[in-house]
């Protein structure tokens, strides 16, 4: 054969293969067959595909520098059997996790996943790769190389350059990469983008999200790992676990029907707190750096307190007017509230559900409004969501209607010059050594550091979980209503449409009478808080109690999982099988990393067990009224 000739069958293969992979995407992925055809009409060429030594290679137009200058076949095979099974974002735990968000007498999900991680040895866990993510497709060709070998169930394709990705589809064939596995593809596409399709990729086969392997297909696209690894770690079931939702169930009913609390209606906005001043006050070194001002001054604002300051506004005789609290810890919370009863006498209590029995006892002399968080007790009542106590408190200020909000101490950053991590009084205030880079591979929310926008400093340092907590207090702020001014006094981390506001540019008109202000305001959340059942809460109440006998009856086998599934299938919404389906999400990666599933039924019977009797007891002590 000729050598124009085989040249010309070549070409007509590779465009036979391109056109297969246009029509594929046509069909199953038509934001992506969008994309392409959008990048084909502006005609662009930065790259070349070149077939030189009998072999293509990828070069860069612009200085004619080779991006993949060797033979893609045999560079595949080379990959392969380099491959290492290190090559791996760890989704799950294989050391004892720390006994750090303990509840006594309580299911802890900490414990839960410890019943599984002390019985891995190197014997019984799986060998199998059932999700894998390619990081750059340069040609591809390694892709079905890899998946021939691997059959992997799930694939997640990220390549940010869509012009690499089209030179890829002359010699990929991506539709029979799709005959036996799911596929996600990232190309080229923006942060939040990205977001949602990793997120799609961990939910299905959620399973096997113990272990997800990974190919690099260049070092230019080295620093999309660290990337992924956050990622990945954001969406880790234990940073706000089945149990969480188990304390909220059974605290919130306690409050509601046994001590006849009310529950705050926070599905509709309101003004209640409209034209008044409000100072929102956190933990963070700024609210220490401004405690004179504040003491000087506090005739001028309704107070705001999170729980975290309380000993800080004692110091300095700094009287809060409304205290929220959100954490269900125990101790640390009854510490928080060491100070003086005369202090908080006067005071309204803004609280999440699930604070502690204990903590309540002290407070429950105070007008006491209890919020839901994440779990809905009651469906419409409303409910908030967060990282923090700083971006939840002020979603909730917004949602009670204030127009003139001051932040102090909401610094999501850590001091750019002294390291302080929280206000001196906080129990967990720290000076950390801003030199002291993580060199680990694994996440760190509580301790690995990150520069973000400053608020008064072009850069300040912040943990990876404030800045989670930047994105969702960004994310409520740009939601709020235009006639909203909020004013941002801290030296810490800049929030979207915030005023950047030194205090000694705060200007002052008069006082303000706080003991108007606690009639009228307890008057108001009294208006909308829920006290008492309606029809559609009963009946929801009586479907969960149905629900549950179903599950009850369920074997408790090997099949439980499945059979749960189908019966989950048949409803809408359900509170039970929303938390039992989140016992399933964390354990089911742990459960199925044994090779053998014997001993890991075992110990998935005795929780399944120990889960079901728990919630049949928390519903037989609600008392309908």
């Amino acid at each position: 054969m000729n050598k124009n000739k085989e040249l010309a069958e070549i070409q007509q293969t590779l465009e036979q293969i391109y056109l297969k992979n246009m029509n594929f995407f046509k069909s199953k992925f038509a934001s992506l067959y969008d994309a392409i055809i959008q990048f084909q009409n502006l005609q662009l060429e930065h790259y070349s595909l070149d077939f030189t030594n009998n072999h293509f290679e990828l070069t860069f137009l612009k200085d004619n520098v080779k991006q993949y200058g060797c033979d893609p076949f045999l560079d595949a095979q080379k990959r392969l059997k380099e491959f290492t099974f290190s090559n791996a974002f760890a989704m799950i735990q294989l050391k004892p996790l720390e006994k750090k968000r303990h509840y006594e007498n309580e299911i802890n999900a900490y414990e839960y996943l410890n019943e599984y991680i002390t019985c891995f040895t190197e014997t019984n866990i799986t060998q199998e790769v059932q999700k894998f993510i390619f990081v750059g497709t340069l040609l591809g060709v390694h892709i079905n190389d890899f998946h021939n070998q691997l059959r992997a169930k799930s694939y997640l394709i990220i390549e940010p350059d869509i012009e690499i990705f089209r030179l890829s589809m002359f010699m990929t064939d991506y539709e029979t990469l799709a005959q036996n596995s799911s596929l996600y593809f990232c190309i080229a596409q923006s942060e939040s983008q990205i977001n949602s399709i990793v997120n799609q990729f961990l939910e299905e086969f959620q399973e096997y999200n113990h272990f997800i392997h990974y190919e690099l297909g260049s070092q230019k696209n080295a620093h999309l790992i660290p990337k992924l690894s956050l990622l990945l770690t954001q969406f880790n079931e234990m940073r706000y676990p089945f149990s969480e939702y188990i304390l909220s169930l059974q605290r919130g009913y306690h409050y509601f029907f046994n001590q006849n609390k009310p529950i705050l209606d926070l599905s509709k906005e309101y003004t209640f707190l409209e034209n008044k001043k409000v100072i929102f006050l956190g933990a963070g070194p700024s609210l220490g750096e401004n405690i004179k001002w504040l003491e000087k001054n506090q005739k001028e604002f309704i107070i705001v307190a999170s729980s975290a300051v309380l000993k800080q506004l004692e110091l300095f005789l700094i009287k809060p007017d409304v205290i929220i609290i959100l954490d269900a810890k125990k101790e640390q919370m009854i510490r928080q509230f060491d100070v003086s009863p005369s202090f908080y006498e006067k005071t309204i209590i803004l609280a999440s559900i699930k604070i502690d029995f204990d903590l309540y006892t002290i407070l429950k002399h105070n007008p006491i409004f209890f919020m839901q968080n994440t779990l809905e007790l009651f469906l419409g009542n409303g409910f908030f969501s967060g990282i923090t106590v700083g971006d939840i408190g002020t979603g909730i200020l917004l949602k009670l209607g204030v127009t003139k909000l001051y932040l102090l101490g909401i610094d999501a950053a850590i001091n750019s010059k002294t390291g302080a991590t929280y206000v001196g009084t906080h129990e967990s205030s720290t000076q950390v050594d801003l030199s002291n880079n993580n060199t680990s591979s694994s996440i760190d929310f509580e301790k690995d550091i990150l520069y973000v926008k400053g608020n008064f400093q072009e850069q300040v340092p912040t943990f990876i979980e404030y800045s989670e907590m930047i994105e969702q207090l960004n994310h409520t702020l740009q939601k709020a209503d235009s006639k909203v001014n909020i004013y941002n006094l801290s030296d810490g981390a800049y929030f979207k449409n915030t005023h950047p506001t030194h205090t000694k540019d705060v200007k002052f008109t008069e006082a303000i009478d706080k003991a108007t202000f606690y009639d009228e305001f307890t008057q108001a959340l009294n208006t909308i808080s829920k006290t008492r059942l309606s029809s559609l809460d009963s009946k929801n109440i009586q479907k969960e109690r149905k629900i549950l006998k179903k599950i009850s009856a369920i074997k408790n086998d090997e099949h439980f999982y499945k059979n749960f599934l189908q019966l989950k299938r048949n409803f809408e919404y359900s509170i039970i099988l929303s938390i039992i389906n989140k016992y399933f999400n964390l354990i089911n990666p742990y459960y199925n990393f044994f090779d053998s599933k014997k001993e890991a039924n075992k110990i998935r019977q005795h929780q399944i067990a120990q889960l079901v009797e728990k919630l049949n007891t928390i519903y037989a002590t609600v008392k309908e009224k």
